[in-house]
């Protein structure tokens, strides 16, 4: 079985974010950048079928530029085979399409028999490029996994729903998974799999390389536009309430219900 896990690399969740001169994007010096959380918890899953099966190849690919390549290193170093670096600038700045367009040829050039991404990135949060790389290539989808057990030619897949339930179907293989965070503990990289990951190949094929056309990709091939992006207005204040217990307790409670309106 060959499983491609496609990932993104986004920044640090802790790091100040500053808007570029154009206010569509951030500035990127100096700024940290890490594996998106959902998608480690793909690369996780991807290497758990592998070990089960026993024989196989994982294969991580991103979307980037060269700074992402750290990030299919961080796949190589806990276990991947192989690396796909969409690093050409026809690639760059797409929207979740232009993006599913891109993974889509690499998982039919590699013939993949599954496909498992992140749920959403922690950066724009789209959250619809695994069900737009499904409705591409024609393969069944399920978002929000939180479990997976093969079955012959059909996986058994358990998935999240609301206020806790959850939802068990048996779906065909090739298919789309896209995995929860949390699914199952992610591994440590050891120092063995940091030195095997800098001898293991990693690809990067042009767009002719995967038959794909510069309006097809990129910014070229996106539907949607970012025009401005703007940091969230502050609304709120903080109010201390003095008094003795009792005292502060009732003003607090007339506010709650006069001002706040939730009681």
């Amino acid at each position: 079985m060959k499983i491609l896990v496609a990932i993104k690399q986004v920044p640090d969740p802790d790091a100040r974010l500053v808007l570029d001169e154009s206010r569509t994007g951030i500035v990127e010096t100096d700024l940290q950048w890490e594996v998106n959380e959902s998608d480690r918890y793909a690369l996780e899953t991807a290497l758990r079928i592998k070990e089960g099966l026993g024989s196989g190849e994982v294969v991580v690919c991103s979307v980037g530029p060269e700074r992402a390549r750290k990030a299919i290193t961080s796949g190589l170093a806990m276990g991947c085979d192989r690396g796909v670096h969409l690093v050409a600038p026809e690639y760059q700045g797409g929207d979740p399409l232009a993006i599913a367009r891109a993974i889509v040829a690499v998982a039919k050039k590699e013939e993949a028999d599954l496909v498992l991404t992140g749920t959403r990135s922690d950066d724009l949060g789209w959250a619809e490029t695994p069900l737009l790389v499904a409705g591409l290539l024609d393969w069944p989808a399920v978002f929000l996994t939180i479990g997976v057990e093969l079955q012959g030619g059909t996986l058994k897949v358990t998935r999240e729903l609301e206020g806790g339930r959850k939802e068990v179907c048996e779906i065909p293989r090739p298919a789309v998974l896209a995995i929860q965070s949390g699914i199952h503990p992610v591994r440590y990289t050891s120092l063995k799999g940091i030195m095997a990951a800098k001898r293991k190949p990693v690809d990067q094929p042009t767009p002719a390389e995967l038959g794909l056309s510069g309006d097809e990709i990129g910014r070229a091939g996106s539907r949607l536009r970012i025009l401005e992006m703007a940091p969230p207005e502050k609304k709120g204040q903080c109010e201390f309430i003095e008094g003795d217990p009792a005292e502060a307790a009732k003003k607090l409670v007339e506010k709650l219900r006069l001002e706040a309106k939730v009681l």
